[in-house]
């Protein structure tokens, strides 16, 4: 009921940032692993069907494929859908420009690329995501449809209001990113800087990082996802700290049970996983096979038993965790994490009663 109500206002919103540009143009210049989709030019209804069409039709003999955009704007429905599509096949995005097709040749890339608006909602959906360095990305508040009484107006913009902030935080986006989003006239535009893109999460951070305190189980740990870091082989989706009966401890996790660890691999005598190794500022540490628990048929990969000294050095700055195995077995299971300066806090937090 309630994404129907949101479709049909959708229908009714536009967002238009420049009405004189042109149509979108779809096109895409095609690589042996990586194929790119450029999308320039305004974004109008009807257009996030023109894309997915355009996908279905050509996004193949390829591992890896890049939506490019260059767009003042448009459509706050179509931006959003192509957004959702782009994540939903897993693609990465960028805010660049590039010349126009010329047979035989490599298109070549040009400045001044922007993405604006609906093209920055669609920009959003990308799994990994890049702005040239010269490359500017603007967020406004979207411009309502019509309506007949200032009570449906209201309700109109709160329905698209929720739809929005959920489709940022799904996307990864920081809370306050709405927050300047809605603050920001139609007629204006927020263009973040550097540091701004960085702490908004609109380019995501490598690494596990923004560790959230949380209590689970009548304990407090501490919670980080990287959406980017499992791969073909890779399976590390959460990274879990808590200190459990006065030892700290590591858990991670897979993105679904689907993805997690089989009973020939979860078994010592066939998985070879011979212990792991901790990263930090301060040093390596290497353990057995005895300081390790793995769990077969289920989101829950590993459980890691470490020492309160490494507890402390992995909460007070970045570092690395690796499970020792061979590839062969199918068992790939490691991280970065990526700490502020001084170490992240909610990681402390979760071992304190283990230092």
């Amino acid at each position: 009921m309630m994404k129907g109500i949101v479709a049909r206002l959708l229908a009714a919103t536009i967002a238009v940032s420049a009405t004189s540009a042109a149509a979108v143009e779809i096109s895409m210049e095609r690589g042996n692993a990586t194929s790119k989709i450029t999308v320039t030019g305004s974004i109008e209804r009807g257009d996030a069907k023109r894309f997915k069409d355009f996908w279905d039709e050509n996004a193949y003999d390829s591992f890896r494929f890049i939506v490019s955009l260059d767009s003042p704007g448009g459509s706050l429905n179509d931006g959003i859908e192509i957004g959702q599509f782009i994540r939903k096949n897993g693609a990465h995005t960028e805010v660049r420009r590039y010349s126009g097709e010329v047979p035989g040749r490599y298109r070549e890339e040009l400045s001044g690329a922007q993405c604006y608006s609906a093209c920055a909602l669609a920009f959003m959906g990308g799994v990994e995501r890049e702005i040239a360095d010269d490359g500017k990305i603007g967020f406004h508040q979207f411009y309502g449809g019509s309506s007949s009484s200032a009570t449906e107006a209201m309700e109109h913009t709160q329905y698209i209001s929720a739809y929005l902030a959920g489709y940022l935080r799904d996307m990864g986006a920081k809370p306050e990113l709405f927050e300047l989003l809605s603050g920001t006239s139609p007629g204006d535009m927020f263009i973040p800087n550097s540091a701004q893109i960085a702490a908004l999460n609109i380019v995501p951070q490598l690494g596990f990082h923004d560790f959230r305190l949380m209590p689970k189980d009548g304990l407090i740990v501490a919670t980080a996802v990287d959406e980017r870091n499992p791969g073909a082989l890779e399976r590390l989706y959460e990274i879990e700290t808590l200190c459990w009966k006065k030892h700290p401890i590591i858990n991670l996790y897979a993105a679904s049970e689907r993805q997690g660890l089989s009973p020939e691999m979860a078994s010592r005598s066939t998985a070879h996983i011979d212990g792991f190794r901790i990263d930090t500022t301060s040093g390596s540490y290497e353990y057995g096979s005895d300081r390790i628990k793995l769990y077969p048929n289920q989101r829950l990969l590993a459980s890691l038993i470490i020492d309160p000294k490494v507890a402390r050095a992995l909460g007070s700055g970045s570092g690395m965790v690796v499970v020792n195995s061979y590839t062969a077995s199918g068992v790939l299971i490691g991280g970065r994490i990526e700490a502020p300066s001084g170490g992240d806090q909610a990681v402390l937090a979760s071992f304190r009663e283990c230092l």
